[in-house]
């Protein structure tokens, strides 16, 4: 039998006027687009407590990663505890990142990197947090249960593009179409919880005034801090079998455990990506068997392998096995040409990728730091993958421009009859150049 709740009184009276404002709102799904250090988490987490108290159910806060929720929630002492009254837990499961309370109601934190894992479980209330880098999936997944428990959801973040976040923010501000959804925008400019002169800091220090403007007055641009810019423009080819003749080029970044090992395929004559697969958790004989056959049914293709650290002898193994290997040695140089090519033929159209969804937020999430001494970085944030990146980079790095044939030109009276002395030239043919000439001269040629 659950326990009797201690006397307790929550929330707590210390929260600012835009905290209680989202709290006390009626809506059944809000949006919440807050500049940086708007305290957008801890309001949250204080809603989700609040939550638990009146209602017995399970409530979950989601990140885009499971490593992101603990190290953000579970382990920052100003967080979850914090905010979380000693006298109402009834026992923890750091296992599970979970805690249960003392009338029933379990808090758990999730991440959204594998949104299937979402499935099966019926929580009544949820937060999406950075809901603008998680998958859309996510919410897809966790929707129908929401409806069918009567429970809520919170999207918080801060703009990165237009994209998800940006569209689920204008339902909060269509209310007479999106009855249920309401939304709210604080920019650090006019909400008073950053200082005027940190504000003068942190846009001297930002790495540019888009940057800053979007981190902190919440503008939503186009492609800040992004590498790869119109990736879904690209992604308009199809999978397609091989085809007898034609040339193949794979793109292959290997990993065991935490991390995936992805095959690309493009078709060298179109530039056009036929075929993908991403697995992990696979023994390695298994995983060079999928390669070594994957490359002989794309016509022997040729295989552009991650030849750094664990790369180096699959490499030999799949030569011996008789792959058309290329070892790629990835540094930081080396990388560096690998990504910024591979973004630069995106932004100029120069091939197309198989439209997956693991593959578009892999590029739209994947991005660049640049160090005090100036020097840029590229890598996916922490707690995501870059595997299909690298992947894709690996097989582009092995393509040309894609040879158009060339343009019929139609020639004039005069090009038509020197054309034709020139090939009578070449054959040897003397007799019919008075007849050419005459032919050019008749105005009704």
């Amino acid at each position: 039998m659950p326990q009797v709740l201690p006397e307790i009184k929550f929330p707590p009276e210390n929260l600012m006027p835009h905290q209680t404002q989202v709290i006390y709102d009626t809506h059944r799904f809000k949006v919440l687009v807050w500049h940086r250090r708007a305290r957008k988490t801890s309001t949250a987490i204080t809603e989700i407590i609040r939550q638990a108290l009146i209602r017995r159910g399970v409530y979950w806060h989601i990140f885009p990663t499971y490593s992101l929720a603990k190290e953000s929630l579970w382990i920052d002492p100003i967080m979850l505890f914090n905010f979380l009254p000693e006298q109402i837990i009834l026992k923890r499961n750091e296992q599970e990142l979970s805690v249960t309370l003392t009338n029933g109601s379990v808090i758990r934190l999730k991440g959204a990197d594998d949104p299937d894992h979402l499935r099966g479980a019926g929580p009544v209330g949820v937060v999406f947090d950075e809901f603008q880098k998680q998958k859309l999936e996510a919410w897809q997944v966790v929707e129908p249960i929401l409806r069918a428990n009567n429970g809520w959801a919170w999207f918080i973040g801060t703009p990165a593009g237009k994209n998800h976040l940006f569209d689920f923010y204008n339902r909060g501000q269509h209310t007479e179409q999106f009855q249920e959804w309401a939304s709210w925008f604080l920019k650090a400019s006019t909400s008073g919880i950053i200082s005027a002169s940190n504000l003068e800091e942190a846009r001297n220090t930002s790495i540019s005034q888009e940057f800053y403007n979007q981190e902190y007055e919440c503008a939503w641009l186009e492609g800040v801090g992004q590498v790869f810019r119109g990736v879904r423009d690209v992604a308009t080819s199809k999978p397609q079998r091989p085809v007898q003749d034609k040339n193949y080029v794979m793109g292959l970044d290997l990993a065991k455990h935490q991390d995936y090992t992805v095959i690309t395929v493009f078709d060298r004559q179109t530039n056009c990506q036929v075929y993908q697969d991403r697995f992990n958790k696979l023994d390695w004989p298994f995983q060079k068997m999928k390669v070594i056959e994957t490359a002989k049914w794309y016509n022997n293709a040729v295989c552009v392998t991650d030849a750094t650290g664990i790369g180096d002898p699959i490499v030999d193994d799949l030569a011996r096995a008789g792959v058309a290997v290329t070892p790629f040695k990835i540094t930081e140089m080396s990388k560096k040409d690998l990504i910024e090519k591979l973004s630069i033929w995106i932004e100029q159209r120069r091939f197309k990728i198989l439209p997956i969804e693991e593959t578009i937020f892999e590029l739209e999430n994947f991005a660049y730091t640049i160090g005090p001494t100036g020097k840029i970085r590229y890598n996916a944030p922490s707690g995501l993958h870059d595997d299909i990146v690298i992947s894709l980079a690996l097989a582009v790095s092995e393509l040309n421009e894609t040879v158009r044939p060339p343009k019929e030109v139609e020639l004039n009276r005069l090009q038509r009859y020197k054309q034709r002395l020139i090939m009578d030239m070449e054959h040897g043919s003397q007799d019919r150049e008075a007849n050419e000439f005459a032919e050019w001269t008749d105005p009704s040629y």
